[in-house]
């Protein structure tokens, strides 16, 4: 990596929404601060309430929680969960998806990216089977709120994917959209 530009931070963005909380928040999140240098976690339902594990996995110093309302409306609450985020680029994620990452070589890959504004990321979704999405958004750049899917750069597979595991699925029909498209 070039020593002119400093090394492109990676965040997690990720949204709660529903009264139950996902049965492996605490995994998730754990997961995540393995992957990102931050996560943003937009709660909208009081789901990290203290003495849950996944309050204790908040606890990290990268993790913030942010409470928010749902108001029916999933792009602004995935808009007010990115508003939190500092880093260069955020990965937007559902809960129980699992990130697969090579983290240096998908930072040499934000490094050299230069103005792309999103990045399509290859997912496993049990429900949808495999499709691409625009899921790695850079926030320095601005561009236009759903870039057409043809004209995203794709991040190759073997640096990043997500995997919709199937013990998650009971949930998702009513979460499906929220960060589908930019």
């Amino acid at each position: 990596m070039s020593s002119t530009r400093p090394r492109p931070r990676l965040a997690a963005c990720l949204v709660l929404h529903g009264a139950a909380s996902p049965p492996a928040l605490d995994a998730d999140l754990r997961d995540l601060v393995g992957v990102a240098d931050e996560v943003v976690v937009y709660d909208t339902a009081d789901h990290l309430a203290p003495g849950t594990a996944a309050f204790e996995a908040t606890l990290h110093p990268a993790v913030t929680v942010v409470s928010g309302f749902w108001a029916d409306d999933r792009a602004r609450a995935k808009q007010a969960a990115l508003a939190h985020v500092e880093a260069d680029w955020a990965l937007c994620v559902l809960p129980g998806e699992k990130v697969r990452v090579d983290g240096e070589e998908l930072r040499e890959l934000l490094h050299v990216a230069g103005d792309v504004p999103a990045m399509s990321v290859r997912v496993d979704d049990v429900v949808r089977g495999t499709h691409r999405s625009a899921r790695l958004l850079h926030k320095a750049v601005p561009g236009p709120v759903c870039p057409p899917a043809d004209t995203l750069t794709e991040v190759p597979s073997r640096l990043l994917t997500v995997e919709q595991p199937v013990a998650t699925t009971a949930s998702v029909p009513r979460q499906r959209g929220v960060f589908d498209r930019v």
